[in-house]
């Protein structure tokens, strides 16, 4: 009888199968190149995920906006706006009524467009490796960390590691529909 009660408690803590997150958040460049500085932007997201019932791994599918602008003296301002298409995944390494940590990746596509395109002239001699102005389309992996509050609140911290020029740090908070226990 005792067995039979603790399977039935067990159960009713099961996490739903489906959520979706929406969210938004800063963006800061990965490398200021030649630029003298690089300014923050913003994210925005939405991702939809599945989580796996008898195993703390969830995966998706993620939709992704990103802009951010570094400025030179010798080029002025360039501002970088990156979107990416990329299936997830997540290990939920702790997880209470309360918190769940996770780690996880994505990989997919990514297309960046430069708001203008820039004159390079001979005063910096590392101008090249990155695109001016024109359309880029490319791969994207993104590894990640983060935690979810009380099955609706999510803070994740990413690298998009992609083109040169648009590589960036993302720090987003979501709120999770679906999810959390049954």
């Amino acid at each position: 009888m005792c067995i039979s009660m603790y399977n039935t408690r067990a159960q009713s803590h099961e996490i739903r199968a489906w959520e979706a997150e929406i969210g938004t958040g800063i963006t800061f460049g990965g490398d200021r190149l030649n630029f003298d500085r690089i300014c923050p932007g913003a994210s925005f997201l939405v991702e939809g995920r599945y989580n796996f019932t008898r195993v703390p791994v969830d995966v998706g599918l993620q939709v992704n906006a990103s802009l951010f602008q570094r400025e030179s003296k010798y080029a002025g301002e360039m501002r970088f706006k990156s979107w990416n298409i990329l299936a997830v995944s997540d290990y939920n390494f702790f997880r209470t009524n309360r918190i769940s940590l996770f780690a996880g990746a994505g990989f997919g596509y990514a297309y960046h467009k430069e708001s203008a395109p820039i004159l390079f002239d001979n005063t910096q001699p590392n101008w090249g490796g990155f695109s001016s102005g024109g359309d880029q389309h490319g791969v994207c992996f993104m590894p990640r960390i983060g935690a979810e509050f009380f099955h609706h609140l999510r803070l994740t911290f990413d690298y998009r590691v992609q083109e040169k020029a648009n590589r960036h740090w993302n720090l987003t908070v979501g709120f999770v529909f679906g999810g959390g226990e049954k």
